[in-house]
């Protein structure tokens, strides 16, 4: 890998002196700091593990996304494909074994563990699975019953079906669910209290059942991204792209566990996936706008506001060749200097987490996947780009420089780091809380990049 990547830094480097073949030009993006590339996947590689922590609560160790920090649930996804990519294999499954004990105890996974756990967070435990058993040889049928039955149990959670009702996900759309969260009234309360007056600038003198009304609201919101202006405030009530996008794949991954595993009526798996398609299809494409969006299933109508997570079934493969082209097209609404952002630019009284200044690591991870799954060679090349020129960049010489002298007794970021998040201007994104140094998502997402980049040329 690292000889492929001097040999193609080594190539931009020439051109930048010399005249670009046809074959160039086609991509607009061009690169920064090339010849750091190789440096910056070494780095990944040499301290992936010192980021993973105990828990006594857990039986094996797992990689925090943040160090110290919090386990949070879908980072975990993408730092599984980055250790697999690696060869960082035993601490792969460590991490997908942590969350079948979660499971298997709790009934769910957390968004968070240790605080989080009065709700879940986007799923996607069965592709973990999936993952670590087709990219490894072992292939042991007796631990992927054992994970089976954990994803199952997931499904139920999330669906509602055979009695779990930890939380309600169920829409008046029989086949599509929504985002929840089962907290008791006294968090919620603290919840409005503590967190929202704040960051949504409130009044703390308002009756406790509009306190708990609001909080119930953004408690589930959080469920999904984190705070953002896609559901208008008003979670509960729409249908989620990336929600029943990844519910299809579940879907998809439990008929071929039973396919794996020998268990008969594997096709009802397949039956349903089918069914949720046409559903997604018929309630959450929209002709107007050509994209997929979130569908308020209480007023009849889809989101105001469109989200990345459009590129949701292109990831996973359902999309038709029509929308897929369509969504291409629509992706500059999420475009920046520094990258795809959640949200397309909207009025909002807050600077949203996960609105359109943001530019976070999975945005990138699932918008290049999902072009390239479509033969988007060139506009997923130029996202893996962006990416690789934002991280390389500020590795080399973060902006802004200031920091927090206690972190690293100097108030000057320190040269080769990765940093949890970025802006749409390409700087690290300080917004709302100083950004941490982390491994995480970051640097799975920039193996991903490399990857991508390599093949493409």
């Amino acid at each position: 890998m690292k000889s492929i990547l001097l040999f193609f830094s080594t190539f931009y480097l020439l051109c930048t002196c010399t005249n670009r073949s046809a074959d160039v030009k086609r991509f607009a993006v061009e690169p920064v700091y090339p010849e750091k590339w190789s440096e910056v996947e070494g780095h990944i590689k040499n301290n992936w593990l010192k980021y993973v922590e105990t828990s006594a609560s857990l039986p094996k160790p797992y990689s925090y996304a943040l160090k110290p920090g919090t386990l949070y649930y879908w980072d975990l996804y993408f730092i599984n494909e980055g250790l697999l990519m690696q060869g960082f294999t035993e601490q792969a499954l460590n991490n997908i074994d942590n969350f079948i004990f979660e499971i298997e105890d709790l009934g769910f996974i957390p968004n968070a563990n240790g605080w989080g756990t009065d709700r879940s967070q986007t799923p996607y435990f069965a592709m973990m699975v999936r993952s670590y058993y087709e990219k490894t040889p072992q292939k042991d049928k007796v631990w992927l019953l054992r994970a089976y039955r954990a994803v199952l149990a997931e499904y139920e959670f999330w669906t509602n079906t055979n009695g779990n009702r930890i939380e309600n996900h169920m829409t008046s759309i029989d086949g599509l669910q929504h985002y929840s969260q089962h907290s008791d009234t006294v968090s919620l309360i603290r919840f409005y209290d503590r967190v929202l007056a704040g960051r949504f600038k409130l009044s703390t003198e308002v009756p406790q059942p509009e306190k708990i009304r609001m909080a119930s609201r953004r408690m589930a919101e959080a469920e999904t991204m984190d705070f953002t202006p896609r559901f208008e405030g008003r979670c509960p009530d729409f249908i989620a792209v990336d929600l029943n996008s990844n519910l299809y794949q579940y879907e998809m991954n439990l008929a071929f566990f039973e396919r794996e595993l020998g268990i008969s009526g594997y096709s009802q798996w397949e039956q349903r996936a089918k069914h949720r398609v046409e559903l997604i299809n018929r309630y959450c494409w929209s002709d107007e706008r050509g994209m997929f969006l979130d569908y308020d299933f209480i007023n009849n109508r889809h989101s105001r506001i469109a989200a990345i997570t459009t590129v949701m079934p292109l990831y996973w493969g359902f999309a038709s060749g029509k929308q897929a082209k369509s969504i291409k097209k629509q992706l500059a609404l999420f475009d920046s200097d520094g990258g795809l952002v959640a949200c397309e630019p909207s009025e909002q009284i807050i600077a949203y987490q996960w609105g359109h200044k943001a530019v976070w690591p999975p945005v990138q991870y699932l918008s290049m996947v999902a072009l390239k799954n479509y033969g988007f060679k060139n506009e997923a090349y130029n996202v893996a780009m962006k990416y690789l020129n934002v991280v390389t960049g500020n590795y080399v010489s973060p902006v802004p420089v200031e920091y927090n002298r206690f972190r690293y007794g100097t108030d000057r970021r320190p040269y080769g780091l990765l940093w949890e998040k970025y802006d749409r201007n390409g700087h690290i994104d300080d917004s709302e809380y100083p950004a941490s140094e982390m491994m995480g998502w970051t640097a799975a997402t920039y193996l991903k990049a490399l990857s991508l980049v390599a093949r493409n040329r």
